[in-house]
C-alpha cells in the first residue's frame, strides 16, 4: 500500500507542478487573443479526452510532463490566413512575451499563494526559550553537560541568564556562545514558578561556550497584512536559496557526485523521485515544512525555466530581444540543434540524479 501512496504521491507532484505552468500559457494566449489546440496532461497515446471552443482537453498515458500547444508556434505547423490572426506569430512581440513568461508567472503565483496561507493560517515554527531536551554528556569531553549538572529540566522556561533577560532562542544560544567556561546564574520558570539554578559553561574547541540543552519549537503567528509582510521576506529568502541551488546544478562538485568521483552529499540536485521522497518525510514533519517544500521546488522552476537555453521559456525570451533589436524573424529550425543539445543534457542529468535518488537518497537529518 505504501508503495502504491507513494507513486500516486509523485504522480500527484508531477501534475501539480507541470499543470500550473501550462495553465500558465493557456491563460495568458486566451487572454491576448490566440488559439490553444490541446491541452494534455502527460505524454503518448490518449486516455481520454474532449474538445471545447477549439481546444483539445485530455490525459495520455505516460503522467511525467503534459504540455499546450499553441497556434503557430511550432516552425512547422502550417496556418491558415483565416487563422493567422489568432496565432503565435500572428500577434505582436509583446503579446507573445506575455504567452511565455506566463507559464513560470504562474508558478510564482502559486508559490507566493502557498507561502501565504502557511505563514497566515498554520504559523511558521520558531526555536523558543523553553528546554526541549538535556544532554547528559559532552560529545567532545565525555563529562557532564553544565546543564544536567546543574539541574535544568525539559520544559524549563529560561527568562534569563547571567542577568540578561531572554526572550527566544537566538538570545539563549547567543549568550551561551560569547560565555565560554563562565559561572552564570539561570532563572528559569518551572510549573509557573521561579526558579534560580547555577551553571559553569564548558568551553568547546573554537572557543564557544557550551551549556547541553536543545530548544522547542514553536509557532509564530501572523495578521493577515503582517503575513503578506513576512510572504515578501519568504520570496526574497528563498529565491537567493533558488539562484544558489540553480548554481549547484550546474557546479563541477555536483557533476563528480553525478558521475561517481566524488561522494554525493545531501547538497545536491533530485529527480521528482527524490523531491517526492523528502516531501514524503516532510509531510510527517508537519504541513508547514511540507508546503513549504511544494513553493519552494515551484519557484525553482519559474526560474530555471527563464535560463536563456532553447526551448526553455527563457530560450523564447531569447528569441524575441534578437528579433526586437534585429528586426529580423529568426528561424527556430535553426535552432533545432541547440534545443536538442540541451534536451540531451537534461535528461543525461536526469538519468545521473535518478541514479543518486535510488542508490543514495537525500533524507532529512
Amino acid at each position: 500500500m505504501s508503495a502504491v501512496l507513494y507513486v500516486l504521491g509523485a504522480l500527484g507532484v508531477v501534475i501539480l507542478l507541470v499543470l500550473t505552468h501550462e495553465l500558465g500559457h493557456f491563460l495568458a494566449a486566451r487572454a491576448v487573443g490566440v488559439r490553444a489546440t490541446e491541452f494534455f496532461i502527460g505524454f503518448g497515446p490518449r486516455i481520454w479526452s474532449t474538445r471545447r471552443r477549439g481546444t483539445e482537453y485530455g490525459i495520455k498515458w505516460i503522467l511525467v510532463g503534459g504540455y499546450v500547444k499553441i497556434l503557430g508556434m511550432s516552425p512547422e505547423e502550417e496556418v491558415s490566413p483565416e487563422e493567422w490572426p489568432h496565432s503565435y506569430k500572428g500577434v505582436s512581440r509583446w503579446r507573445r512575451l506575455c504567452i511565455i513568461v506566463s507559464g513560470s508567472l504562474a508558478h510564482v503565483v502559486l508559490a507566493l499563494l502557498i507561502a501565504f496561507l502557511v505563514i497566515w493560517l498554520i504559523g511558521v515554527p520558531v526555536l523558543t526559550n523553553t528546554v526541549g531536551s538535556v544532554g547528559e554528556y559532552v560529545e567532545e569531553t565525555g563529562e557532564e553537560t553544565p546543564a544536567h549538572r546543574a539541574g535544568l529540566q525539559p520544559g524549563d522556561t529560561i527568562i534569563s541568564m547571567g542577568g540578561r533577560e531572554t526572550r527566544d532562542w537566538e538570545e539563549v544560544r547567543g549568550f551561551i556562545a560569547s560565555h565560554p567556561g563562565e559561572e552564570v546564574e539561570i532563572i528559569v520558570l518551572r510549573d509557573g514558578e521561579t526558579v534560580v539554578l547555577d551553571a559553569r559553561l564548558a568551553e568547546l574547541p573554537g572557543g564557544r561556550g557550551f551549556l547541553g540543552i536543545s530548544p522547542s519549537a514553536g509557532e509564530e503567528h501572523y495578521s493577515l497584512a503582517a503575513s503578506l509582510v513576512e510572504t515578501g521576506k519568504w520570496f526574497l529568502t528563498y529565491s537567493g536559496g533558488v539562484f544558489y541551488s540553480i548554481y549547484r546544478v550546474f557546479n563541477l562538485s555536483t557533476f563528480k557526485q553525478l558521475l561517481g568521483i566524488s561522494r554525493p552529499t545531501e547538497d545536491r540536485p533530485m529527480t521528482v523521485v527524490g523531491i517526492t521522497r523528502v516531501a514524503g518525510e516532510l509531510a510527517g514533519e508537519g504541513m508547514y515544512y511540507f508546503l513549504n517544500f511544494i513553493a519552494f521546488i515551484l519557484l525553482f522552476l519559474a526560474y530555471i525555466n527563464l535560463l536563456p537555453l532553447p526551448p526553455l521559456d527563457g530560450g523564447h525570451i531569447l528569441i524575441l530581444l534578437v528579433e526586437r533589436i534585429t528586426g529580423k524573424e529568426v528561424d527556430l529550425r535553426k535552432l533545432y540543434p541547440v534545443a536538442a543539445a540541451v534536451l540531451a543534457f537534461f535528461a543525461v542529468l536526469f538519468l545521473l540524479t535518478l541514479r543518486l535518488d535510488i542508490t543514495s537518497p537525500v533524507s532529512l537529518p
